[in-house]
């Protein structure tokens, strides 16, 4: 959401409204891990369109719409065409706090109707509760990021192989 826009919602709604939009957005984040956790690693059945509903009546309030804008240089080079110049932008009309839960849903439907839910794993760092969409090349990312979670696991085996090969040496 631009900046302004954020600065309009605080000034007319105040924080009241904006509090009970983001305990709202709590409640999103939430049940799509409880989805996540009930279905991630497995192909999603036509069933699973039951528990959604409530994502569908969320998304239907939506007033996005889309623009052809040009593409700043970083932009260039997804969807496999490096050199196009335009891309499709998402706006929003930003009418009210309640909006701000849109992008997020909207997200959400990219994920479960775009991407191969049997590729959704749970970080295997000790302690990490984040979960991430594996499209490595052979599927067999393990951490929700390398510089963290993984690093603190190679560190680990590391430490724990220092021991082993010289007991009672520094750790």
């Amino acid at each position: 959401m631009p900046a302004d826009v954020a600065a309009q919602f605080r000034e007319r709604s105040g924080t009241r409204v904006l509090d009970a939009v983001a305990a709202q957005a709590r409640e999103l984040r939430e049940w799509f891990r409880t989805f996540v956790r009930d279905h991630a690693g497995k192909p999603l059945p036509a069933a699973a369109l039951r528990e959604l509903a409530s994502l569908n009546q969320l998304l239907e309030r939506d007033e996005a719409y889309k623009q052809i804008e040009i593409a700043r240089p970083e932009r260039r080079g997804r969807g496999g065409n490096t050199f196009h110049p335009l891309y499709w932008k998402t706006e929003r009309r930003w009418r009210n706090p309640k909006a701000l839960l849109l992008p997020v849903a909207d997200a959400i439907g990219d994920l479960i109707c775009r991407e191969d839910f049997a590729l959704v794993r749970k970080c295997e760092g000790p302690g990490c509760t984040l979960w991430f969409l594996d499209v490595s090349k052979g599927h067999a990312r393990r951490w929700c990021s390398m510089e963290v979670c993984g690093n603190r696991a190679k560190v680990a085996a590391h430490r724990a192989r220092a021991r082993h090969d010289f007991p009672g040496g520094p750790d």
